[in-house]
């Protein structure tokens, strides 16, 4: 999207385009059938908008400075709309909060009221999608068949009631599920977690919602376009000085747009969360109550890692063996990937439940758990400008300094490990009126290094520390204490 800039309409790194905000209540005005509106534009202080991957619907909230008590003659009540739009000039991918066009958002909260001046008040109002209003609102009741994604569709737009676009990525496998009166997103959620890609290997997807409308895809959908063709990055992320005009004497704004004003490694590892959480290695024990069986499966990330697509390919598109974030590390005689037992789960794989479901092989819970908490142990926070092209679920490259001294055999001069393609997990895009700025914090995600980690096959881990074994009994330990503690008292009145 960033190669779509024309620099003769963006003339600035952060500029946007904001069309005029209004609070729609739920009153009629004038006792007609319009409801009554009010513009507030030139009260925002600060917009705010959220996207992300782990949650279902877009969020946000506008800043306003209120000199005209909106809050009390509207009123704001909680059960307000609030339209406008947003986008970055020369982009047509943007937020259309606008009722003719795009879909309002919903008022759902109102906070940090408070006196700005004598007859002037500031309060932040919280808005959201109408279908996480909605969601609240009702239950899933009926019975669902047929494939996932097309259970998923039909509860988005039976249940939820949602006209928006909703991008769908096929699964594989009939399901016959009865909700327990579970909430949509629930029940979404739940079968999610069974669905099967019908064109990659992993198992589990994500409902989400961004500029263009919800999706529901994989995470390898996301890292790859087919089963031997990585998805290309849709920006190149660096920290480097701005305005520069690479000796043309014109600043080149598609790079100032994609300069990092900072950034911070959130997490680059976390080895005994990632133990805990069976992304190393897990086991599951299976229970087939209609056959009355049990049956076990291992986990061993290093032997799965190769079946799936990741951040990082293996340079020419396809898939990578040698880029882990568990590097192969002889410890204590094994490998991380023998230890099954450090994290078990127990789950029914009772077939037969119905006459043509499919339940998905029981093995596919550990893949899924590790493929997703893999992502969270690599990630990194950035600050950049503002562009309502860029969405979660893209992918995009970024460019970590090496911090080391100049020289050095390094000739990238660059984070070796922490550098490469990531997965934009949550964007939060940033208006501020009074700057006349659009920035934006994304945060982004991988798991998989650029360089492999080196191997060792030797064990440097055995006999290096101290292996004289001492067991001491506390009331032993106690008595003694008190035995030196009264013969010091003895020869001091001796």
């Amino acid at each position: 999207m960033y190669a779509q800039i024309n620099s003769k309409t963006l003339t600035k790194a952060g500029q946007f385009s904001l069309s005029d905000i209004k609070l729609i209540s739920y009153t009629s005005a004038f006792g007609g059938n319009e409801p009554k509106k009010v513009s507030v534009k030139n009260s925002v202080i600060e917009i705010n908008i959220y996207e992300d991957i782990f949650n279902k619907g877009l969020s946000g909230n506008i800043v306003l400075a209120d000199g005209q008590n909106v809050a009390n003659h509207l009123p704001l009540t909680g059960f307000e709309r609030i339209e406008f739009k947003l986008n970055t000039p020369s982009i047509s991918k943007g937020y259309d909060f606008t009722f003719k066009t795009g879909h309002p958002m919903y008022i759902y909260k109102i906070s940090d009221r408070r006196e700005l001046a004598k007859r002037s008040q500031i309060y932040v109002l919280h808005f959201a999608s109408k279908e996480v209003i909605y969601n609240e609102q009702v239950r899933v009741k009926s019975a669902k068949q047929g494939t996932v994604d097309q259970i998923v569709l039909d509860t988005m737009r039976n249940e939820l009631n949602t006209n928006k676009t909703i991008i769908v990525e096929e699964t594989q496998g009939v399901r016959k599920y009865i909700p327990p009166t579970l909430r949509p997103f629930d029940f979404i959620d739940m079968i999610s977690k069974e669905a099967q890609s019908a064109r990659f290997n992993n198992t589990g997807m994500f409902l989400y919602e961004d500029a263009t409308g919800f999706r529901f895809r994989s995470l390898e959908n996301m890292l790859a376009i087919t089963d031997g063709a990585a998805r290309p990055v849709v920006a190149r992320f660096e920290k480097k000085p701005r305005a520069v005009k690479d000796g043309t004497g014109v600043t080149n704004i598609i790079q100032e747009m994609q300069t990092v004003n900072d950034f911070n490694i959130v997490s680059q590892y976390d080895t005994l969360k990632n133990l805990r959480n069976g992304v190393y290695a897990s086991q599951i024990v299976g229970h087939d109550s209609f056959n009355k069986t049990f049956s076990e499966f291992n986990f061993d990330y290093n032997l799965q890692f190769q079946n799936l697509f990741h951040t990082e390919h293996d340079g020419n598109g396809s898939k990578t063996d040698n880029k882990s974030i568990a590097p192969l590390v002889n410890y204590n005689g094994k490998f991380f990937g023998d230890f099954a037992e450090g994290t078990r789960y127990f789950e029914t794989n009772t077939q037969n439940v119905h006459t043509n479901y499919l339940r998905k092989p029981i093995n596919t819970t550990l893949d899924r758990l590790s493929q997703r908490l893999a992502f969270m142990s690599m990630r990194v926070s950035l600050e950049a400008r503002g562009f309502t092209g860029l969405s979660v679920g893209d992918m995009v490259a970024l460019e970590i300094p090496s911090y080391e001294p100049a020289g050095r055999d390094n000739p990238l001069d660059n984070d070796p490990y922490m550098s490469g393609r990531y997965l934009v997990k949550s964007i939060r895009h940033k208006i501020n009126t009074s700057q006349d700025m659009h920035t934006m914090a994304v945060e982004c995600m991988k798991d998989a290094t650029r360089v492999p980690y080196p191997e060792e096959a030797t064990d440097t881990f055995t006999g290096r520390e101290n292996e004289d074994k001492l067991t001491v009994l506390q009331y032993q330990l106690d008595d003694t204490m008190i035995e030196t503690a009264n013969d010091t008292q003895n020869e001091i009145l001796t």
